[in-house]
């Protein structure tokens, strides 16, 4: 597991999905741009990892697994820190831990704890619209609809 890493985005976007390694230490700097981190698929190394963010009137979004416990310290100066975790149940004790640490300077920092197995907000959608036709069409063949 590389020690340490990091992205720069200035007036860019960067996005980091899929599976990949979370160094130890992974330093995330935005001005004006936007950082997307998915952790979803992530592999981390025995002890933990740390990301240490700096966002100038920039975006970073972190999605994090409910695998994975978070400990989060970011200060905001006139801008905006938030976790968000609904309908997830909490982390076993013993899972790796991810420190999130920085500044939101004009900025924004979201942290998203997700369950990755849970179907998309789309797909439920999708789903209950399906539904819904499936009843439209049941009742207009019933005898005397």
């Amino acid at each position: 597991m590389p020690a340490r890493d990091g992205f720069t985005s200035v007036f860019s976007k960067v996005t980091r999905r899929g599976q990949w390694v979370l160094p130890h230490t992974l330093r995330v700097a935005t001005f004006m741009g936007h950082v997307n981190l998915d952790l979803t698929q992530v592999a981390i190394a025995p002890g933990g990892a740390s990301i240490e963010v700096l966002s100038l009137l920039g975006d970073v979004e972190i999605v994090v697994p409910r695998s994975l416990r978070i400990e989060c310290s970011v200060n905001p100066v006139l801008g905006d820190f938030e976790v968000k975790a609904t309908n997830v149940a909490p982390p076993s004790p013993t899972a790796p831990l991810v420190r999130i640490s920085g500044s939101a300077v004009l900025g924004r920092v979201r942290v998203r704890v997700v369950d990755p197995s849970a179907p998309r907000w789309w797909e439920t959608w999708l789903e209950q619209r399906r539904a819904r036709g499936r009843r439209r069409r049941g009742a207009e063949r019933a005898p005397g609809a």
